[in-house]
């Protein structure tokens, strides 16, 4: 039952973004939050009267999270009572804070503790994956028109949007969900593997589709980084067999994308004539003038103009297009910092995890490490919203998989120790 509605709730966000059922039960209430405040009002009574162990591993990035909530909350209380910003919705700006950082860090709990075990979390992770496939085939059958579903909409210059549509947010979603889906591949087997491998390969095709820059640029990036990070878990062999399977697709999907969209893959491609601010697509401008507006109070530089301020004071100029950049003027060096260190605390579990893991999960936990750093490096470049619930669903996921494998494997050692 707990599964059931684990995959439920994720269902019921894929549907609502993607066919914009608008399930609003109220300001700032909807069905999806519904659930997931009695999914995790039920998980805390559980704590409470069972005495289920609560994952002390998993305190530091906790505390990280309840903390950065906690500032946010500060500064907006901060703006409000002050009366700091002209213009500023102190309403809109609540119910946002609450939807894009209380609820991610709610997401994260409810699907960290939901599941009892590895083969539990593991089950939810497969459906959560099959879902994100399923989405996939409807956006990639509805852009291709075979037939026109009049689900996903087409950019003018034939980019692919996709559910959430952004070009760049769906780059981000796809960068982070194909390495975790090939590691699915290779730790699996049977009709589940066939699923995960169609489901793979149509993420890459629709990540040609999109010509997000900023999405290849992390996917690389991210993804050479985390093989220096976990080169000592990866044969030589499998990673030159790695290496072609993906050089090959790379090059059937790049003259798929030149065929079927080229003017769109030419004019991002094509930097003749362009300086830079042209090259980055207009982001330089912005992002000048928001260090620019920092400049004026350099104290905002270490606590930041407050949660949200970015839209009243800069807004009018256009989104950042940086996550990195936008927390740093709302929120400063402390809210930066403190989401810079969940970030790597992240990173750092799941790559020593892998000395204590079964060799089955491994290449789960290594693409996990990649989609990870991948859609870390792409928030250079584009700020995430409705994405953010999906993406902390699967962390939280794929974190009890390698938080119950790693206790179960230290349990063994332990026993077989005593037994000797």
């Amino acid at each position: 039952m707990r599964q059931f509605f684990l995959v439920s709730l994720f269902g019921i966000i894929l549907a609502d973004v993607m066919l914009g059922l608008g399930l609003t039960l109220g300001p700032g209430l909807s069905l999806k939050n519904a659930m997931l405040y009695v999914l995790f009002v039920a998980l805390m009574l559980e704590f409470v009267l069972s005495n289920r162990d609560p994952l002390r591993e998993t305190w530091s990035l906790h505390a990280a999270w309840a903390v950065l909530v906690f500032y946010a909350t500060f500064t907006w209380l901060a703006i409000i009572l002050l009366g700091l910003h002209r213009g500023y919705d102190d309403v809109a700006s609540f119910i946002g804070l609450k939807g894009q950082l209380a609820d991610l860090f709610l997401f994260l709990l409810v699907y960290l503790f939901g599941p009892r075990d590895t083969s539990n979390s593991l089950k939810v992770l497969w459906w959560l994956i099959g879902l994100l496939t399923l989405v996939n085939l409807v956006t990639l059958v509805d852009f291709l028109n075979i037939p026109d579903l009049g689900i996903i909409t087409e950019r003018v210059d034939g980019r692919i949007t996709g559910p959430v549509r952004e070009v760049n947010q769906y780059g981000a979603i796809l960068i982070f969900v194909i390495p975790i889906t090939a590691g699915l591949v290779l730790g699996s087997s049977g009709a589940l593997r066939l699923m995960f491998a169609c489901g793979a390969t149509m993420a890459v095709v629709l990540l040609g589709f999109t010509v997000s820059r900023g999405s290849y640029v992390g996917l690389a990036v991210g993804g050479l980084f985390s093989l220096y990070l976990v080169r000592n878990h990866v044969r030589k062999a499998s990673f030159v067999k790695g290496s072609i399977a993906v050089l090959v697709v790379v090059a059937l999907v790049a003259v798929m994308v030149a065929i079927l969209n080229p003017e769109g893959l030419v004019k991002k491609f094509d930097f003749t004539g362009m300086d830079l601010d042209g090259i980055s697509s207009g982001r330089l401008d912005m992002w000048r003038r928001l260090l620019t507006k920092m400049s004026y109070w350099p104290l905002s530089f270490v606590f930041g103009y407050g949660w949200n301020a970015y839209l009243p004071l800069i807004g009018i100029y256009g989104d950042p297009h940086s996550t990195y950049l936008l927390f740093w003027f709302n929120l400063g060096l402390v809210g930066l910092g403190l989401y810079s260190f969940i970030v790597i605390w992240i990173i750092r579990y799941a790559v020593t995890s892998l000395r204590f893991i079964t060799e089955k999960l491994k290449p789960l936990v290594i693409g996990f490490i990649i989609g990870f750093l991948a859609l870390h490096i792409a928030l250079f470049f584009v700020s995430l919203y409705t994405p953010w619930l999906f993406i902390w669903a699967l962390i939280g996921t794929i974190l009890r998989i390698i938080v119950d494998d790693r206790r179960e494997l230290v349990l063994n050692v332990n026993k077989e120790n005593d037994e000797g």
